[in-house]
């Protein structure tokens, strides 16, 4: 358990120095809170994002705090990842492809009691990252008289201790307490080729630290020895965040490749609170003979409540529908290895908040992936392949494809446990 406990807090530490890599190419997180990270284990984005009604005594699911409730007895869980993704973005008129590599979740879980389990960790809530370029128009003429960047980086993550307990046969309650902190970076520049026109920049910084809370309900029936089926609810208030806003807006000269200040126009501070909005989520899944599990989840969130320093953004409410499928032939199988791993498939389709002259944008997938047991350990790796589209190309708005690869360890420990021989 020591060593357990030492490990756990190693990562925790390395955690806190790699979160902050957190990133995204899409010009789509410029607005709201930037790209949600809602789905974060390989296990359950193999499974279209199907999460609510996930319970595994050997997956820490942080998504719905009612399955702690599951860990089994002396069990000490340790889980940590990260993800790759390329995207191709395209418009009308032009494309990129971009790469980002990104830690993911360090997450860490155990039993208090029989029935009543403890979960802490750290995983991403957001990220900003992009670059955007554009011409600057003389109405007058229709010439080009420079060119307007746009870029942003940043992101805000969470950090969550949380519990779960059953509370009679079957039905199982959690919460999470969540500390949210990041920072979410916005520049713009006017560069003009005409020396009479004052060329400009400006910075807005703002950083967000605050607490967060969700609740989860989970209930489990058997409908015989060999089937079973599992509801799942999780929910959150609208939640206020305090934010720290700075903006900065000056005219600059060029000095070789220096830009150098010659003119502050605006250098202002102030404080305020940013709206998390209500999300809900609903799911159910079904086990047969511990081989064949069919799982579903349906989300949405109130985005049209959404607001940071009274600025609503422009947001839309989001829903979002996925299901999976999970099979392993046979967990125990002492012939054969590859009985033992999990094969999983899974689609989702949603709206995601961004509307843009009446049309919300929408983002559909398809997953698959695998739980791959390490022979003659508690170890395990879960890997998942996400192919998907989000947005369009009509009304001039931009279309990203893109593969996503991500990969988690799980590791499963005993602690509690009296040594017989010294």
């Amino acid at each position: 358990m020591n060593k357990l406990l030492v490990t756990s807090i190693l990562f925790l530490c390395f955690g806190f120095e790699t979160i902050a890599q957190i990133s995204t190419s899409s010009p789509y997180s410029r607005f709201g809170l930037g790209d949600l990270h809602q789905n974060i284990l390989p296990s359950s984005i193999a499974l279209g994002g199907s999460v609510t009604a996930l319970n595994d005594a050997k997956i820490i699911n942080s998504s719905n705090p009612a399955t702690y409730s599951a860990f089994t007895p002396n069990s000490f869980l340790l889980t940590t990842g990260g993800w790759h993704q390329t995207t191709n973005i395209e418009n009308t008129s032009d494309q990129q492809i971009a790469n980002n590599n990104a830690f993911s979740h360090l997450l860490v879980g155990f039993p208090i009691l029989n029935g009543v389990g403890l979960s802490f960790g750290m995983i991403p809530f957001s990220s900003i990252g992009y670059e955007m370029s554009s011409e600057i128009i003389d109405n007058t003429n229709e010439l080009n008289t420079g060119v307007a960047n746009y870029s942003g980086d940043g992101g805000i993550s969470k950090v969550y201790f949380g519990g779960g307990a059953e509370l009679f046969d079957g039905l199982s309650i959690g919460f999470n307490s969540s500390y949210l902190f990041g920072s979410l970076n916005r520049r713009k520049k006017l560069d003009f080729n005409d020396d009479s026109f004052l060329n400009s920049r400006s910075n807005s910084k703002i950083n967000l630290q605050g607490y967060f809370y969700e609740f989860g309900l989970l209930y489990k029936d058997k409908l015989n020895e060999n089937e079973s089926f599992t509801i799942g609810i999780t929910a959150n208030n609208n939640s206020k965040i305090r934010a720290h806003k700075t903006d900065l807006i000056e005219a600059f000269n060029y000095s070789g490749f220096s830009e150098i200040p010659t003119d502050t126009f605006v250098n202002s501070e102030q404080w305020g609170f940013t709206t998390i909005p209500q999300h809900i989520k609903v799911g159910i899944s079904y086990l047969k003979n511990k081989k064949w599990l069919y799982i579903a989840d349906f989300s949405m969130q109130n985005w049209e409540n959404y607001n940071m320093f009274d600025e609503e953004d422009n947001l839309a409410n989001s829903e979002i529908i996925s299901a999976g499928l999970q099979y392993t032939p046979d967990y125990s199988s002492l012939t054969s290895y590859f009985k033992k791993i999990d094969y999983r498939i899974g689609v989702s389709y949603g709206n995601i908040p961004l509307k843009f002259l009446d049309t919300q944008l929408e983002e559909y997938s398809l997953s698959f992936g695998f739980g791959i047991p390490v022979n003659k350990s508690r170890t395990k790796y879960d890997f998942s392949c996400t192919i998907g589209q989000r947005g369009t190309n009509n009304n001039n708005l931009i279309k990203e494809q893109f593969i996503r690869l991500g990969l988690s360890v799980s590791y499963d420990g005993i602690w509690f446990v009296k040594r017989k021989y010294d």
